[in-house]
């Protein structure tokens, strides 16, 4: 009797153990998924929502980070969540207000949210966000996005808000001093707020013939200012150039067509790149494939084949069933039927 109560004993201790093991191993594994390395690994993934999820974890855990602040700023902002960009973001600088880029986003954020609410509102924002470029500036003199943002900012906004093209000049002789590439496309915000589209132009050939940067950003903004100028079929050369040049800048496929589709001419051709857009996965920063099926429809639409257009337009609004533009086009072509 005493033996079996000892190997009873025995049995429920050893059940207890194990019990308790595996809570532990299961708490070391939440605690490993919810780091701060793996908020920014999905957050390069581009996957935005587990990023959230992650990192607010982590926050709920350490509220002094501020690099976990900063990257739930970064998240918001992709999110379009400029409230929650804005509050994360002004947590980071509070805790650390010495890294530029956390001013640098920061100043992103309030930018967006000024573009919200009344005129006056805006011009109190913009203020805002215009401090936040120049501290980002003031701790990195090289932060070249900052200056850029400064730049821009500079050129577009109205004397009232703290706007001076002379002071936005200098930025651009700054930028052009710390790097070439940039310091040139610099310049093309210039001149291109000053309408003079010919030394624009001029300044985004020569980023181009400079570029040695893995994202071609110098040939995106020259095709991009040649669909300005109305001059598709000149913009779908440099994306299908760079496409030939670069096969995994995927991007290009959806410019190409883009440029297509806004001249309203070769209408195969964008029908083609599309298609093959689709076959890929949107590298970062790329156009989603919700806008690569919306274009599609508008390719099928111009052709008059309303029916397939309609389900290019359904598919992209079951991608993406907030877009304003993507709903508007449905209920176009719908009504056309």
């Amino acid at each position: 009797m005493l033996t079996n109560l000892f190997y009873t004993g025995i049995k429920k201790l050893v059940l207890i153990l194990v019990i308790t093991a595996s809570l532990l191993l299961v708490r070391n594994i939440i605690a490993e998924i919810f780091t701060l390395e793996e908020g920014k690994r999905l957050f390069d993934q581009e996957e935005y929502e587990q990023a959230k999820e992650v990192l607010l974890k982590v926050v709920e855990k350490e509220t002094e980070n501020p690099e976990a602040n900063f990257l739930l700023c970064k998240v918001f902002l992709n999110l379009d969540d400029h409230d929650k960009a804005i509050k994360y973001g002004e947590k980071a600088v509070e805790l650390n207000g010495s890294v530029s880029n956390y001013h640098l986003w920061l100043g992103d954020a309030y930018g967006l949210q000024a573009q919200k609410g009344s005129k006056l509102k805006a011009v109190f924002r913009a203020k805002k966000y215009k401090g936040e470029y120049e501290k980002a500036i003031l701790l990195d003199s090289t932060n070249i996005t900052a200056r850029t943002a400064l730049m821009q900012y500079l050129l577009m906004a109205p004397g009232i808000a703290g706007g001076d093209k002379d002071k936005a000049k200098k930025q651009a002789e700054i930028i052009q001093d710390i790097d070439t590439l940039y310091g040139a496309i610099a310049w093309s915000y210039y001149w291109m707020n000053e309408k003079d589209t010919v030394r624009a132009e001029n300044f985004l050939r020569q980023a181009v013939r400079l570029d040695t940067t893995s994202n071609h950003t110098a040939s995106y903004q020259l095709g991009f200012f040649l669909v300005g100028q109305e001059r598709y079929y000149e913009a779908a050369d440099v994306f299908e150039k760079l496409y030939k040049e670069y096969p995994k800048e995927t991007s290009a496929l959806y410019q190409v067509g883009r440029s297509y589709v806004l001249a309203k001419d070769s209408l195969d051709k964008a029908e083609r790149y599309f298609k093959l857009y689709l076959q890929v996965k949107p590298t970062k920063n790329a156009p989603p494939l919700a806008a690569a099926h919306w274009r599609l429809g508008m390719v099928y639409d111009l052709q008059g084949k309303k029916d397939l257009a309609l389900v290019e337009l359904e598919e992209a609004v079951r991608l993406d069933p907030k877009n304003k533009e993507y709903n508007k086009t449905l209920e176009e072509v719908k009504k056309q039927k």
